[in-house]
């Protein structure tokens, strides 16, 4: 089936991923939505303007309030039905963050299930108030979060054979789980007031959290485009990746391992 399809190259799932972006801006200028680049894309807005030469994902976060408004209506407010926006909360997605899609295309990613492919993407996390009276939730999150990794792992793929053993065992008991609790344990950490915020869906991590400060809306060059960005990214970035500024070796670069096809 697939080898009828064209399949995509790293600069096309760019360019399609600008396409998903341009239609997030315009839909969120429209409706006074507030986005913000984030994680490795605004990285490189910031260090190479534009895409990281060795990334083939965007990012954007989103305070929850207004996370919530673009779940509830992206969908409604969208210009062209080739973008949708797929979610946990109606199960098309098995993600705990949302995701908006180019319709047209689909990507099936070497260790997750294929049955889980949607297409080429945009993901949207949501920010959330932190309070470090919720270290006992964020560890929770943690341990659904490992469960909810070999809900959705492909368990003929692995590293070595032990692996694959380890996952055929427990796949099949983890796919019984609830795959979507993950976003209730953020909105619960959400519930208090605080000057900082965490990305709990999509790292949970106590140690990386960001002054609300930081997030002053500022226009940012993204290849021939512009972004909504934080005015605090280089703070931004230095919390999530400390020197950031260095390059990493190319042993070091992280890329996806995935395959991209125009349906």
């Amino acid at each position: 089936m697939r080898t009828s399809m064209e399949r995509l190259s790293v600069d096309d799932m760019k360019a399609i991923e600008l396409d998903i972006m341009d239609e997030i801006d315009r839909v969120c200028a429209a409706h006074g939505v507030e986005y913000f680049l984030g994680y490795g894309t605004l990285l490189g807005a910031v260090r190479h303007g534009g895409f990281i030469p060795w990334d083939d994902d965007m990012d954007i976060v989103m305070m929850r309030d207004q996370y919530e408004l673009l779940m509830d209506h992206f969908n409604e407010w969208r210009t062209s039905e080739r973008f949708k926006l797929v979610s946990y909360r109606d199960k098309s997605s098995i993600y705990q963050f949302a995701k908006i899609v180019d319709t047209t295309t689909i990507i099936y990613e070497n260790f997750v299930g294929k049955k889980a492919a949607t297409g080429v993407w945009v993901d949207i996390f949501p920010l959330d108030n932190f309070d470090p009276a919720c270290a006992g939730l964020l560890k929770k999150h943690a341990r659904v979060g490992l469960w909810r990794s070999f809900a959705v792992a492909d368990p003929t793929v692995g590293s070595s054979a032990v692996v694959r053993l380890a996952k055929k065992i427990v796949c099949p008991f983890a796919k019984h789980s609830d795959l979507y609790k993950l976003d209730g344990i953020a909105r619960e950490v959400n519930k208090g007031a605080s000057d900082r915020v965490i990305d709990v869906v999509g790292e949970g991590n106590p140690d990386k959290t960001y002054p609300k400060s930081l997030f002053k809306p500022v226009r940012m060059k993204f290849e021939d485009r512009e972004y909504t960005a934080p005015a605090g990214a280089e703070e931004f970035l230095t919390i999530e990746y400390g020197d950031w500024r260095t390059p990493p070796a190319e042993s070091d670069r992280a890329v996806h391992v995935m395959e991209a096809y125009r349906l």
